[in-house]
C-alpha cells in the first residue's frame, strides 16, 4: 500500500512538473519519450525506496553528539559562528546545523538531517525521488541540475544576483540512501561549494549508517 501511494504521488508530480514545462516550451514527441524513460526510473526507484524504508523506520537516529562531530569548526576557511543539532519541533528527527562565516560576510550554511526514525524517513523518502530523475533546468538567473560529487548523488543550484555579477549557489547530497546533506554558500560559485563539501567528512558519516 505505502509503495502504491509513493508511485502515484510520484506520477503526479512528475507529469505536474512535465505539463507546466510543456506549457512553457511548447513541449514534443521527444520530451514525451525522455518524460516516460525519466518516470521508468524513478518508478524503479520508489521500489528500491520502500524496501529500504522500512528498515529506517526502525532504526535508532544517531546521537546529537555524533552530529555535532560532523560539524567542523571551519569549513573553507569560514569559522563557524553558531551551530545547533536536535530539532525541539520534530524530536524523532536527528538533524545538525552549522553557519560559517568570513569577516567579510560571506556565508556558508552546512545541514545534516538524519533520515533514521519513522519522520526522518519520510524526509529522505521524497528527498529520493528528487536525485531519482536526471535534470537539468535553466533560466536568466542561474541553473538548477541533477549530478554527482565524490561518488554521491546531488542537486547543485545556481542563483545570480539581479544587480550584480554575485551568485548564491546550494549543494544537495544523498550519502548512503540515509542522510541529507544541504551545503549553502551567499557570494560563492558552485565550484567552491564543491571544495566546502570536499572538507566534510562524509566517508565517516557513510560509516555510521552500516
Amino acid at each position: 500500500m505505502k509503495k502504491t501511494i509513493i508511485t502515484v504521488g510520484m506520477i503526479f508530480l512528475f507529469f505536474s512538473c512535465g505539463k507546466d514545462k510543456q506549457k512553457e516550451e511548447g513541449g514534443g514527441l521527444m520530451d514525451m519519450i525522455e518524460g516516460v524513460s525519466d518516470l521508468n526510473k524513478m518508478a524503479k526507484e520508489a521500489e528500491k525506496i520502500e524496501e529500504e524504508n522500512e528498515k529506517l523506520v526502525t532504526t535508532i537516529p544517531i546521537s546529537n553528539e555524533a552530529l555535532k562531530s560532523m560539524l567542523p569548526e571551519s569549513l573553507l576557511g569560514h569559522s563557524r559562528k553558531k551551530f545547533s543539532v536536535g530539532n525541539q519541533f520534530m524530536p524523532d528527527v536527528a538533524m545538525g546545523e552549522a553557519e560559517y562565516e568570513k569577516e567579510n560576510g560571506d556565508i556558508i550554511s552546512l545541514s545534516i538531517i538524519d533520515g533514521a526514525g519513522e519522520t526522518g524517513s519520510a524526509m529522505v523518502t521524497l528527498a529520493r525521488l528528487s536525485f531519482a530523475r536526471d535534470f537539468e533546468e535553466q533560466s536568466d538567473r542561474g541553473y538548477r541540475k541533477s549530478t554527482t560529487i565524490n561518488g554521491y548523488k546531488a542537486v547543485e543550484e545556481v542563483e545570480k544576483d539581479d544587480y550584480s555579477d554575485a551568485e548564491d549557489a546550494k549543494i544537495d547530497l544523498m550519502v548512503a540512501n540515509r542522510f541529507l546533506i544541504s551545503v549553502e554558500g551567499q557570494n560563492m560559485s558552485v565550484n567552491q561549494l564543491k571544495k566546502a563539501v570536499d572538507e566534510l567528512d562524509l566517508k565517516s558519516l557513510e560509516q555510521k549508517a552500516n
